[in-house]
């Protein structure tokens, strides 16, 4: 399967030896147009040179974890961006395909050779990497025919703004932090790491516009588990395969902690926090996998989350995560008055 998809329109490393490397970002797409002897449109290699031997590169997701763990990367530096290929895939054996004409999403290429390290890896990843990835590099390819090559996993991000809001006595989604509602605030997060976002709330707010798209919670189950039944419910509609949920209370949630979620999970499995007062059931990426398991819960009146995600981590459908002081602290949720000034004096 195609896990990411990256481009970059310039070179950070091609012909700068002797030099510091460029500052060319490497954009992560949804998509990208492979276009035959010629390359990704977009990309640095796009009409590189003739018959040119990497108009596209592959990488794969098992060893980029290997060498992620092995190398001891910190979690926060983990980022599949950095390799600089252009696809990473998760279930393809790569070194078998150097020499042989393969086909992937009813695009043809022909593997032509290992996509070998350099030295500007141990800059890029981590000390170590270069050694590390060699017979490991990921392939070169040429591309035989022309055909948009996508993600295969898409990812339904899921606020839950459902909570009543009794001890702040307001509704908290639309209050304004650093001058921007917290609602809006979090469904901008979620629409930039996900295929599509969904809003999910028992009713609609007064704050909901009607560009916004909102999932009623699940009527056969109470409190936020009725909310991600709902998005569950609507990924496996739009044939997604995970449900990426943040709560609209918690403010300091940040990309880098929604990309850690995002890559720590693998095809039927998700991820979830577990700090000291257990798991963070409200800032999870959840598998498709887990709508049965959470009807299951429903139907026995067990709406607790944190008894359902413990089941979940049990039968491996949910990836344990222990939280660092750090993430811990981009965790925390405003409930109260009294939080919200204590922590706007933090700042």
């Amino acid at each position: 399967m195609v896990r990411h998809l990256f481009i970059s329109p310039g070179h950070n490393y091609r012909g700068r030896h002797g030099v510091a490397a460029g500052d060319h970002s490497t954009l992560r797409v949804s998509e990208i147009e492979c276009v035959a002897g010629r390359g990704i449109r977009g990309d640095r290699y796009f009409d590189h040179a003739p018959d040119f031997k990497g108009q596209i590169t592959f990488f794969a997701q098992e060893n980029l974890v290997a060498m992620w763990e092995e190398l001891k990367i910190a979690r926060s530096a983990r980022d599949s961006a950095a390799t600089r290929r252009n696809v990473i895939t998760e279930g393809l054996d790569l070194p078998a395909l150097i020499g042989a004409e393969f086909e992937l999403q009813g695009i043809r290429f022909l593997g032509t050779e290992e996509c070998r390290p350099c030295y500007w890896m141990n800059g890029a990843i981590h000390p170590g990497a270069e050694a590390w990835m060699r017979g490991r590099g990921g392939l070169r390819a040429k591309i035989l025919s022309d055909g948009v090559l996508k993600e295969n996993r898409t990812l339904l991000g899921a606020l839950l703004a459902g909570g009543k809001s009794t001890r702040m006595g307001l509704d908290k989604a639309a209050m304004e932090i650093n001058g921007e509602p917290l609602w809006q605030r979090q469904f901008r997060l979620l629409d930039a790491v996900c295929q599509s976002a969904v809003i999910c709330a028992p009713e609609t707010a007064g704050w909901l516009t009607e560009s916004l798209r909102w999932v009623v919670d699940s009527p056969c189950a109470q409190g936020p588990m009725g909310g991600l039944i709902a998005a569950l419910e609507r990924a496996t509609e739009m044939g997604c395969s995970h449900v990426l949920v943040l709560a609209v209370d918690m403010p300091e949630a940040d990309r880098a902690l929604l990309d850690l979620l995002i890559e720590s999970s693998e095809q039927g499995r998700g991820v979830i926090f577990r700090g000291a007062h257990g798991f963070e059931p409200l800032c999870a990426l959840y598998p498709i996998e887990a709508l049965p398991v959470l009807r299951l819960c429903s139907s026995a009146g067990q709406w607790k989350l944190q008894q359902a995600v413990a089941g979940m981590v049990d039968e491996g459908l949910m990836l344990e995560w222990p939280v660092s002081q750090a993430e811990s602290a981009k965790l925390r949720n405003l409930n109260t008055p009294e939080e919200v000034l204590a922590w706007k004096e933090e700042k």
